[in-house]
């Protein structure tokens, strides 16, 4: 795991290609975060802010997103996901289907 110094006072999370399964990140500020290729199956990451963060190929599969702030759709169709991932309310899920099904057809 990696923090990276940003705006001079700002430390930035970097996790790309991380091992970080079942990793409780609830209330983080995840803002600019890179979490790209990551393997986050399982984690929690109820109330994080996701401003920014690099969501690319991050494998979510059963980790629960409730709560979260600032995640959007395009963040998560950049994501690997399950029918067991905790998405936040604000977020339509039948808008991801046809990349959930991708994933498991890539994936297995």
């Amino acid at each position: 795991m990696e923090l990276h110094e940003s705006h001079k006072t700002k430390l930035v999370l970097n996790v790309r290609g991380a091992y970080i399964r079942r990793t409780d990140f609830s209330n983080t500020n995840l803002a600019d975060a890179d979490l790209s290729h990551a393997d986050a199956s399982g984690a929690s990451f109820r109330n994080s802010n996701f401003k920014n963060a690099r969501l690319i190929e991050t494998i979510l599969r059963g980790s629960d997103l409730s709560g979260a702030k600032n995640l959007t759709i395009d963040q998560l169709s950049s994501a690997i996901i399950d029918d067991k991932t905790i998405l936040p309310d604000y977020i339509d899920r039948s808008k991801l289907i046809d990349r959930t099904a991708r994933s498991h057809e890539l994936l297995g």
